[in-house]
């Protein structure tokens, strides 16, 4: 599911947002998402090419890929700045097509649900870094634990709930009811336009 980063990329592009000035345009903001449905996990291995300074490494990772899924994705901050980019998209003018971070995983539609207050929870519906943990809300909760490049935790595994949700050992920003957690662009490590 896509991180805050990635969320911040599908909104910067709908709202026409260049990738160099996006830092700034979103300053401040809270992003997340959350997998609502999909048609199945395909796994897949991918050859790469490394490039070292004087060498080039080879290797086979093997990719788990969410077959058609569908997403809640959010965006909070200043109410007036998110009414703001709300209209626009409601008009569905998207100046740019998002993909989900492959040239070949184009969004095929969106719609805007609608604004639901930012509450303080210490349960989340979709991800969370791993020391931030405390337990599974149930025994029913499907997750995948996966090394997120992030700046918040010396651990670097977030854990990605399919199903289910996650009980935190602390508060943190969630969008109402969905209990989607919001997280701040600076808690990540991300390439800047």
């Amino acid at each position: 599911m896509p991180l805050p980063t990635s969320v911040a990329g599908i909104f910067g592009a709908m709202l026409g947002i260049e990738r160099a000035t996006l830092e700034d345009e979103f300053q401040n903001l809270l992003f997340g998402s959350k997998l609502l449905k999909h048609e199945g996990l395909v796994i897949e291995n991918e050859t790469f090419l490394q490039y070292k300074t004087s060498k080039v490494q080879r290797g086979i990772v093997r990719t788990q890929i969410v077959n058609r899924p569908t997403y809640i994705i959010a965006m909070a901050g200043e109410p007036k700045r998110i009414s703001e980019y709300c209209n626009f998209l409601k008009s569905h003018n998207a100046v740019y097509l998002p993909y989900g971070g492959q040239n070949d995983f184009f969004v095929e539609d969106f719609r805007i649900t609608n604004l639901v207050d930012v509450v303080q929870s210490d349960v989340v519906s979709n991800y969370a870094p791993q020391d931030l943990v405390s337990k599974l809300e149930s025994s029913e909760t499907v997750l995948s634990i996966l090394p997120v490049m992030q700046n918040d935790s010396s651990s670097p595994n977030f854990y990605f709930v399919l199903k289910g949700q996650l009980k935190l050992k602390k508060t943190v920003d969630v969008a109402g009811k969905t209990k989607v957690a919001l997280y701040p662009l600076e808690m990540f490590k991300y390439v800047r336009g």
